[in-house]
């Protein structure tokens, strides 16, 4: 592997997992010599790309606002944007090729998905809640904001974080059931003197792009028109990676995997139904029947008709 390729898959991974990887934690899972990360560090900075650390010695790709598009990072050409594309492909698995190249059309916005929840004061409570984990420690999360549109505290054992997606899961002791909460409705973290006491409770479930966690997701594709395509990519920022463009630039096709009862997705359809085509699966051709259904009966209610 040439030294670029080295920088190359470097940079791919402080991009794709921000704060999440010490030095000797990248030589590890890249398979390099710690030297070789070093001399990756230095090649990123001399590209005018700044790279911060926490406390733990974690490091990511800093946004700039002046890196709007990936061609913008200099010294990449064209020629070097489209090696980039194939190396992504050759050296990842196909599921994080697909979805990095998609993210990596545009630098800007990869930074504005991923580390939108990594800008102080938001740091000191991701750092708070990695402290917590490392030591298994209780921590009290102030004045959250829940769906309920009630706030208060929430005393939780946190057992995933994930910034990229404005997600924690953990235990809430009160509730004594797995709960995942938006990181961006937390005040702040209080870390307790009080160890873990449902470790066997812990059960990190999958994340859609819609934040809901469910251990069941099914596949879903829709053909999108333009406005559809530019709603749901400004509504739910990750849902760029799954969306492709289709035999003509007015129309795309979505295609990912959400969770089982399509919640989130539902809701997206029905205000946009004249955008959205559902192609696959049946079951969410049901539920959308069921939600109209209902909703027209509210309607005729509302309005007296029997």
């Amino acid at each position: 592997m040439t030294p670029s390729e080295k920088v190359i898959r470097v940079l791919l991974l402080l991009l794709g997992r921000p704060f999440r990887y010490t030095k000797k934690e990248l030589a590890k899972y890249l398979g390099f010599e710690k030297d070789a990360i070093t001399g990756a560090f230095k090649a990123i900075i001399a590209a005018d790309i700044k790279i911060e650390s926490n406390k733990y010695h974690q490091y990511a790709i800093v946004p700039r606002e002046n890196f709007k598009e990936l061609k913008h990072l200099q010294p990449l050409t064209d020629v070097e944007q489209f090696e980039l594309a194939r190396l992504i492909e050759k050296h990842m698995k196909a599921g994080d090729a697909r979805y990095l190249t998609k993210k990596l059309e545009s630098l800007y916005d990869f930074q504005r998905l991923g580390l939108r929840a990594l800008r102080r004061p938001a740091l000191e409570r991701i750092d708070n809640l990695e402290a917590a984990k490392k030591q298994k420690l209780q921590v009290m999360l102030k004045n959250y904001s829940s769906n309920s549109n009630s706030i208060g505290d929430r005393l939780v054992e946190v057992f995933h974080i994930d910034p990229e997606i404005d997600m924690v899961q953990g235990y809430d002791v009160e509730k004594r059931d797995n709960r995942h909460f938006r990181l961006s409705r937390i005040k702040r973290v209080e870390i307790l003197d009080m160890p873990w006491a449902f470790t066997s409770s812990h059960n990190v479930k999958p994340t859609d792009i819609f934040g809901i966690a469910n251990n069941v997701q099914e596949q879903v594709d829709l053909k999108l028109d333009v406005y559809a395509r530019n709603l749901l990519i400004e509504t739910h920022p990750l849902a760029k990676a799954s969306i492709d463009t289709g035999s003509d630039d007015c129309s795309f096709y979505f295609s990912c995997k959400v969770n089982k009862e399509f919640l989130g997705l539902r809701n997206f359809i029905m205000a946009n139904w004249d955008h959205v085509e559902i192609l696959y699966p049946d079951s969410l051709k049901e539920y959308i029947l069921k939600d109209t259904e209902r909703f027209l009966e509210k309607l005729k209610q509302a309005q007296g008709v029997g």
